[in-house]
């Protein structure tokens, strides 16, 4: 069951800045108070007693009494300690968050669970016990509320666990999580070879990723790279003209060929026309 502390608390109708910083300079830490039944309230606790109730304090689940003085009345709320705010280098409490609640009515909350005794698996074969979960969600009255819940692992072999349905909880608490839901777990130690290749894996340095860039030269409209396939014409289409030949002057005749030496291919070389015999040559 959580503990039960109890404070006194004071309201208070000061605010801002300067009001604050005049309280912490007094050894009076700001709060307030709220929850589903009530309308936020802003009070004032003693540093000092606020620290003593902490320090005793042995689990997150922290249950109040809060000892309201209040136009010269005593009023008593039943809160859960929600947060504690403290100065970011400074070992000082700067602003606390009481979160009140009903004797009567059931409460949500998250219990830290903790492994007891050493498992046969590590004992004898080396394993590693595993925390697959650090807390639970239950539901309980503030009464019935754990500080923690312990687990007995004393009987998990390698590749054995327990899981949320497996769990024993003290009366009138409940468990919210998935009974499915693995909350420790043996599994087998790790070989030399293993931890050699996850070594090297994590020491290899990250392979590059590769750039694609549009180059002119290859992939180019009308040019097809060595190894690939001409692209077929279009059924309706003309086929497409490779370009011409390197060294070929379009407008000009080829150069004729060399003296004794057959003209090249697909150039048939046509006989120069001469006027007949015995005809005069016509004028131009």
């Amino acid at each position: 069951m959580a503990q039960k502390l109890q404070l006194k608390v004071k309201s208070r109708t000061e605010m801002g800045k300067d009001a604050v910083k005049r309280l912490r300079a007094q050894g009076v830490v700001p709060a307030v108070i709220y929850g589903a039944h009530t309308k936020p309230m802003n009070v004032a606790v003693a540093l000092t007693d606020l620290e003593r109730a902490l320090h005793h304090a042995s689990s997150e689940n922290v249950l109040v009494d809060l000892q309201m003085d209040e136009d010269g009345k005593t009023h008593n709320r039943l809160a859960l300690i929600q947060e504690v705010q403290h100065h970011p280098y400074e070992d000082t409490i700067l602003h606390i968050d009481f979160h009140e609640v009903k004797a009567t009515e059931k409460l949500r909350a998250s219990v830290p669970v903790r492994p007891v005794g050493e498992p046969a698996g590590v004992k004898t074969g080396g394993g590693i016990l595993e925390y697959v979960m650090r807390e639970l969600h239950v539901e309980c009255l503030p009464k019935d509320l754990p500080e923690l819940i312990e687990v007995n692992v004393e009987k998990l072999e390698i590749g054995q666990s327990i899981h949320v349905g497996d769990m024993v909880v003290p009366s009138g608490v409940a468990l919210l999580d998935d009974k499915n839901q693995t909350v420790f777990l043996v599994v087998a130690p790790i070989t030399e070879e293993e931890l050699a290749a996850m070594t090297e894996a994590a020491a290899a340095p990250a392979a590059e990723p590769e750039v694609i860039t549009a180059k002119k030269e290859e992939g180019e409209e009308g040019v097809v790279a060595e190894g690939e396939a001409k692209p077929k014409a279009e059924p309706g289409k003309p086929e497409a003209k490779a370009p011409a030949a390197a060294g070929k002057v379009e407008g000009k005749a080829p150069a004729a060929a060399a003296p004794g030496k057959a003209p090249a291919a697909g150039a048939a070389a046509k006989p120069e026309a001469k006027p007949a015999a015995g005809k005069p040559e016509p004028k131009k």
